[in-house]
Parts: C-alpha cells; structure tokens; sequence
C-alpha cells in the first residue's frame, strides 16, 4: 500500500504543479519547533478570561536536545485558553520562548494556534529570530555524509495564517511566509562557495497564497480520534519583496485512529512540491523530529518530497506511555527522478511521561535509526504528528 502510495504520488506531482500554475498564482512553507522540559503542576496559575473561560498560563524551563542542535537551554511560557463557549470552541494556544544551544545557537520565537469563538476563525502564526548552526550534504537522495558541511545564518521569521469557517470542520484562507536568510558564515572551498546552488549567499523568501483547513480531531493540540487535512500553495516572488520566484504546493493529511480506550493509530502522509528557483535552504527536506526520525534534518533535500510516517501509541500508566513509529519517503526533482529503489527508511521507539495531569502535555524520548545512518536521539515536547 505504502508502494503504491509512493508511486502514485510521484508520477502525479507534476501533474498537480501544471494543473495549479494554471488556475492561480500560488504562494510558500517550512519550520522549527522549540519544546520543553519538566512542567511541575505547580507553576501553573489559571484566571478569568473575559468571556469566562478557563487561562491557563505555564512559565517553564526550555530543555531539550536534538541531533540538529545538540542540547538547547532557555525559558519560555505556554498559555492555554478558549475564546468561546468551552463545549463550541476549540482550545487555543500561544507559546514564547528563548533558548541557546551547546552549538551555540540563540533561538527567540512566539508562536500561535487560536481559534475565536465558535471556531469561526483561525489564526496560525510563527515570529522568531534565530542565530543557528546548518548543515548541507548537497541536493537530491543520494548525498554523501563526507560531503556534510556546517554553515551559520542569521533567521528572522515571520509567518501567519488566517481562515475562515466555511463549513463545520472546514476553514478557508490565505497564508504568508518570510525569511531572510542572512549566511554569515561558510566553509571555504566547500559546496556552498561552488556557485552551484540557488541561494549560497543567502537571500529573502516571500509568500503569498490560499490555505485550506479540514479538521474533525477531537483535540487540536493533542488528538486521540479524528481526521485532519492542512494544504497551501504559495507564491514566492520579487513584488512581495521575495529574492527567488518559485511557487510552493503543500500538503499535510492526518488520521488518528482509536483502538483502545489507551491505544491509538497516527498516519501522516506528507507532500511538498516546489517549482521554479526555490533556493537550497527552503528545498523540500527529510528528517528532524517532526518528519521521518531517523534521518538528519536536512541531509535528504530537493524540489519535492513524499513521505508517509505510522505511530502507535500506548499509556500503560496514569502518567506513562510508549510509542513505536516508522517511516519511507524520499526527495526528487527533474534532476533526481523519484526511484521507489531508493526510498528511504526509518523506525524507532520511544517513551512518554504527561507532564500535567489535566493537560494533555507530553514530555517526549525517541530513539530513531534509518539503515545507513547514525542511531538518533530526541529529547523533546509533544507529538511528532
């Protein structure tokens, strides 16, 4: 099935690209994500809100660690809340932080998931900025890790999305994308100074486009039932003040199944699609602690990826739980057609602890592998998908 998933996608990607650039000029995508370590119940402190619902506001310690970042250190605050009726409204969340990382990395961000009452609007939204460490292994599925190099860029984000109910589960809108990459450091005579790629010195991304937002879970922070489907096009180009002109599909679809009343099913089967002059650091990429664990975050880049991820999840305790997951998808371009030959694999198991009881807050191990590549370790906040 997953085969055939693969196959389908890839022969239908370009097909997709034509059909859209020919209804509309589209518009962008990409991420980051910032978590947590130990939340102890007591630093919670809960008030009125004006309309009578529940505020829950959490100042916590930042700890976490990833391959890309290696140990990260910081504080930030997460603030939970309804702007409505609580058995009509979704729950809300607003989360800001600063943190450092052991590869000297600074990272200040506030992001955003708020729904107005009756959940008759949506905004979504990211603004950050980051002083981080990358690293490169040249484009497309058959990269060398001796080819890696490390390179330092200065990263303000901002990110927003707003949609509208149209239907029951149903929202419609537009969303806007901006970086500035500003690269302030690269190895000499490495692949980045080879005038090969799009974007080697850096450069602004600037997107603007549709949005379209299914979603019946039952919790939209942390589900345990339901279905949910996220997709964008973008276009990126010099009248929005872009320094690349390309477009940008995308689509993320979610099912979570309930088997038990303490057992569930998450499937995740992700796309994205570039075309045009997209530059290498907003490429397609594999891996990281959201896409395919396993696998290095970025080291498997191209126009385009697909890639379908299975979780199950299980709370044995009150407060404990344990999770297996597994993973195939791969990156391909015009360049590097898609060849289900060279699918990359990954799998891995991980274990759980609810950091509050009333809040669905997990605290997150994963140990993840991908043959080929290093044993990897992530010690994160909440759900990969």
């Amino acid at each position: 099935m997953v085969n055939f998933i693969l196959t389908w996608c890839a022969e239908e990607s370009q097909v997709i690209m034509t059909y859209v650039s020919s209804i509309m000029k589209y518009f962008a995508l990409v991420f980051l994500l910032f978590l947590v370590c130990s939340i102890p119940d007591g630093l919670a402190r809960q008030d009125k809100d004006s309309i009578n619902s529940k505020l829950t506001v959490v100042v916590l310690p930042i700890v976490y660690f990833t391959p890309e970042t290696s140990w990260v250190f910081g504080a930030g605050t997460v603030a939970n809340f309804k702007l409505g009726q609580a058995s009509e409204t979704y729950e809300s969340q607003i989360a800001t932080g600063i943190a450092y990382s052991l590869y000297d990395q600074i990272l200040t961000f506030s992001n955003w998931r708020i729904y107005t009452d009756e959940n008759k609007n949506l905004f979504l939204g990211e603004v950050g900025w980051y002083r981080y460490v990358f690293f490169f292994y040249g484009i497309g599925p058959n990269v060398e890790e001796a080819n890696r190099e490390s390179y330092n860029a200065i990263l303000p984000r901002f990110r927003f999305s707003y949609a509208r109910q149209i239907k029951p589960n149903i929202n419609l809108g537009l969303r806007y994308t901006f970086d500035n990459f500003k690269i302030t450091e690269k190895l000499d005579g490495g692949l980045l100074t080879s005038g090969d790629y799009v974007g080697e010195n850096g450069g602004a991304i600037s997107g603007l486009g549709p949005l379209l937002i299914y979603d019946s879970r039952d919790n939209q922070l942390f589900p345990t039932k339901g279905n949910y489907l996220e997709t964008s096009i973008q276009r990126f180009d010099g009248f929005l003040g872009s320094d690349f002109n390309y477009w940008n599909f995308m689509v993320d679809a979610r099912k979570i199944f309930q088997l038990k009343k303490d057992q569930l099913l998450a499937t995740n089967l992700l796309g994205q699609f570039n075309a045009g002059e997209a530059p290498f650091f907003a490429l397609s990429q594999l891996g990281g602690n959201k896409v395919m664990r396993g696998l290095f975050e970025g080291k498997y880049r191209d126009m385009n990826l697909i890639a379908f991820q299975t979780e199950y999840r299980r709370m044995f305790l009150p407060r404990w739980g344990a999770v297996a997951f597994g993973g195939v998808g791969n990156v391909f371009s015009s360049e590097n057609p898609f060849e289900l030959g060279q699918t990359k694999v990954t799998y891995g198991v991980g274990g759980r602890f609810k950091l509050t009881k009333k809040k669905k807050l997990n605290l997150r191990l994963d140990l993840a592998h991908s043959p080929g590549e290093d044993l990897q370790f992530y010690f994160t906040f909440g759900e990969a998908f």
